[in-house]
């Protein structure tokens, strides 16, 4: 977002609306601190809205010119390791590099340690919910840290949770509301506690250890 109070709104197309009343205040104070200097009011006036016109104008362009490179980037790491390499590759295989080329790979090489980091958190994500779901009906012990700090094992049954949910039978708009809070938040798993008998969100980040099929497996939080 652009600064107020040089900016009150941005439309979508980046025609930007300028705060008049603080730019007249601007205007205003420049008058009060050189007024009785021998220049004419009218002139003085002028030059002190011309200055805080332009004040505004360069803010706006400054912070436009920053959150279109915040966009930029976040655009970039947005994309796949795969897809970023593939690009990086064809630059390095370049014979005669401009300016731009090196910008264009300072931002590829950072867009692609974000993008490493996702992929990893992705699996690693990915990893605790097969060994979870791959106790079925059986019990799982699922150690993780709550958001107090504490440490709690949880027994769930994976299976159990598909006869407490409505599922395909549910709403639309509870289904978009299923869809918006996955992907709003991919850290946390439903599942069954078994022993509250309802209902729970396990925090896939904080998960330190599973026990499933005669087997433990350890992880860092």
């Amino acid at each position: 977002m652009l600064p107020a109070p040089y900016l009150c709104y941005q439309h979508t197309k980046g025609f930007a609306m300028f705060d008049r009343a603080e730019i007249m205040k601007s205007a205003w104070a420049i008058v009060h601190r050189f007024l009785g200097n021998g220049e004419p009011f009218r002139a003085l006036m002028s030059r002190a809205l011309k200055f805080a016109w332009g004040k505004a104008r360069e803010r706006v362009s400054v912070a436009q010119a920053v959150e279109h490179k915040m966009k930029a980037n976040e655009a970039l790491a947005s994309r796949s390791v795969e897809d970023l390499q593939r690009e990086i590759m064809g630059l390095e295989n370049k014979d005669h590099w401009q300016q731009s080329d090196h910008t264009r790979m300072s931002a590829l090489r950072a867009a692609l340690q974000v993008a490493q980091s996702r992929e990893t958190v992705s699996d690693n994500y990915t990893a605790k919910r097969d060994l979870i779901a791959s106790s079925g009906g059986r019990f799982c012990a699922v150690t993780f840290i709550k958001a107090d700090g504490s440490e709690r094992t949880m027994q769930v049954q994976p299976a159990a949770l598909r006869y407490h949910v409505k599922g395909d039978a549910a709403s639309d708009a509870a289904k978009r509301a299923t869809q918006t809070r996955k992907a709003r938040h991919p850290h946390l798993l439903p599942v069954w506690d078994a022993k509250a008998s309802a209902p729970r969100s396990v925090n896939l980040a904080t998960i330190t250890r599973i026990a499933v099929g005669g087997q433990v497996h350890r992880f860092t939080a």
